[in-house]
């Protein structure tokens, strides 16, 4: 029998974090969605007040598998969210110079351009110093570098591969064809359905830091998938979500200074029964 574990809503104590207030939203949220309603699964009222009582009050909402969110994403989208402005596009090297980003829902700037289906002579011809977008995207973009398709000299920042819910995994093979054709070092980060950032690479190459405010990534206890929780993502109300990965969680300080907890060594999970027929 699983129980339903209720907090109160008022009371003494400390006013929320920002995180905290997040989850509470996120669950009032899903608790409007037809997912959870048409199903009658109970959800906590709140979340705690507490950092350290979270863990708990997840454990008391059922996870969810990715697949069943890609059968019928509607059934956990909120209809009622606000238009949200578009993202800035984050580095830990702060100035990537002139960068061409292969993908939307990122603001452009002064010198950021976005190329959503940008052919190779666009590419060529902004002569951009650091690439972005979808590892799948750049992948496809350094075998045409390899195989003579595309001109490209060597990036003079980064390139920036996303990963995530709709890009799964960066292999150590794609990060080794990224480099030999772009000769640039490479920054992983994991986003979400709506382009937030839940985790980032650092120069330190070590795991991704967990995007605390955005994000909460637990290990599921049956079969060690990675779960993960947003926090930012008005458009869908996404509880303990399958991610079909697998990995460890480590909250030792980063070479780099940084202290956040990390996520280490993400692999794709084995294929589950059911998903090549979805494909």
């Amino acid at each position: 029998m699983r129980c339903v574990i209720r907090w109160k809503r008022r009371g003494i104590g400390p006013p929320k974090t920002v995180r905290l207030g997040r989850l509470d939203a996120v669950i009032e949220q899903a608790a409007r969605s037809g997912f959870y309603r048409r199903r009658q699964i109970a959800l906590p009222e709140c979340a705690p007040r507490d950092e350290e009582f979270v863990e708990s009050c997840l454990e008391s909402v059922p996870a969810v598998e990715l697949r069943e969110f890609l059968a019928s994403p509607a059934e956990f989208y909120n209809w009622d969210h606000k238009p949200r402005p578009l993202h800035p596009l984050e580095c830990p090297l702060g100035d990537t110079g002139r960068t061409a980003l292969l993908g939307e829902g990122f603001e452009e700037s002064g010198t950021l351009r976005i190329f959503p289906y940008g052919t190779h002579e666009e590419l060529e011809e902004f002569a951009p110093d650091s690439l972005a977008g979808p590892a799948a995207r750049l992948c496809s973009l350094a075998e045409a570098v390899l195989d003579g398709r595309m001109k490209a000299g060597s990036l003079r920042s980064a390139v920036i591969a996303f990963t995530g819910l709709r890009h799964g995994c960066l292999k150590q093979e794609d990060r080794d064809l990224l480099w030999k054709a772009f000769q640039a070092p490479v920054f992983e980060q994991f986003r979400g359905f709506s382009q937030e950032l839940l985790a980032w690479e650092c120069e330190a190459h070590d795991g991704l830091h967990i995007q605390g405010d955005n994000a909460i990534f637990e290990m599921a206890k049956r079969d060690s998938e990675l779960l993960l929780t947003c926090l930012n993502c008005p458009e869908y109300s996404l509880l303990r979500m399958g991610t079909e990965m697998t990995g460890r969680i480590v909250k030792t300080p980063c070479g780099c200074g940084e202290a956040s907890p990390r996520l280490m060594g993400l692999r794709s999970l084995p294929a589950r029964r059911g998903m090549a027929a979805m494909a």
